[in-house]
């Protein structure tokens, strides 16, 4: 008996380490596989830390517009101004003048606007998505303003920049920044009616506001509240990219705190899609995951 037990102990073992080397393998593989994909680019790997965080000393809206304008000068000398030649083409958003230029419109719409009202009837809070900027919300600004609303269409942290913002952003700072636009808005309006349209993450962020209101009330309620297919619904599978990106930072892989890595040719969008951008809506939107 003693025979077999032993026998079955080092079999056990045994398939513990073949379990651990396949593993190891499959890792390996991913790995490889993930770095095979096209080099980062300066957009994707760039330090613009004039950004809005918790931490950073802003106090008001107004502080934080005027920190969105240092934050647009240093995407102006630290990508514009220093992309390779080989970037410098029609089609890159990031090369100035070229197609796809944001700066070749009247308006920039990759920043937070506000579409002031004499006397106002509402005000409106727009909260773009994920990887998006104000300029996919505009179109229902412009209309509500034209019927008296107070609109802001605010550009969340990590935005309407560069794609290197998606891998430090997080989901407080995109709920502290919600939290200064609503306090202005409510500011704006005299106690009249006050919505948030959020789509995609903006929706997660606009339920986030009104639940915590439900639990402080020192902070302005809104009345409405308008979810642009909202995500809300964030499969569980997502908390693996937390992984994937410490993977990368252990191994010294850039690459794999990236989803995708994509040519930027959108004006108001990015292409690429950090693996960050993915944990953090997972952790808005999952109740308890915040600590992970």
């Amino acid at each position: 008996m003693k025979a077999i037990a032993h026998i079955a102990k080092i079999t056990a073992r045994l398939l513990g380490y073949g379990s651990l080397g396949g593993l190891v393998a499959v890792v390996a593989v991913f790995v490889l596989h993930m770095e095979r994909r096209p080099d980062l680019k300066i957009w994707h790997t760039a330090d613009l830390d004039a950004e809005f965080t918790t931490d950073a000393p802003v106090r008001s809206f107004k502080d934080y517009l005027t920190l969105e304008d240092r934050l647009f000068d240093q995407l102006e000398k630290r990508v514009y101004e220093r992309l390779r030649p080989e970037d410098r083409h029609r089609l890159n958003r990031f090369s100035k003048n070229s197609l796809s230029d944001p700066k070749r419109w009247p308006t920039n719409w990759n920043r937070t606007f506000e579409l002031p009202s004499e006397s106002p009837t509402a005000g409106v809070l727009l909260v773009h998505g994920m990887s998006d900027s104000p300029y996919s919300l505009r179109t229902i600004g412009l209309r509500l303003n034209a019927e008296g609303v107070w609109v802001v269409g605010l550009r969340l942290p990590g935005h309407g920049t560069a794609p290197a913002g998606l891998v430090r952003v997080t989901w407080e700072d995109m709920a502290a920044a919600v939290l200064l636009a609503v306090r202005h808005l409510y500011e704006k309006i005299d106690e009249r009616p006050l919505a948030i349209v959020g789509y995609s993450t903006g929706g997660a962020l606009g339920v986030h506001y009104a639940l915590t209101t439900l639990k402080d009330p020192h902070l302005p309620k809104i009345d409405r509240l308008v979810l642009v297919s909202p995500s809300i619904g964030v499969t569980p599978i997502a908390v693996l990219a937390s992984w994937q990106a410490r993977l990368g930072r252990l191994l010294g892989a850039d690459k794999l705190a990236w989803n995708s890595i994509l040519p930027e040719y959108d004006p108001f969008k990015y292409g690429s899609f950090a693996v960050n951008a993915g944990a953090q809506v997972y952790r808005l939107t999952i109740p308890g995951s915040s600590h992970n």
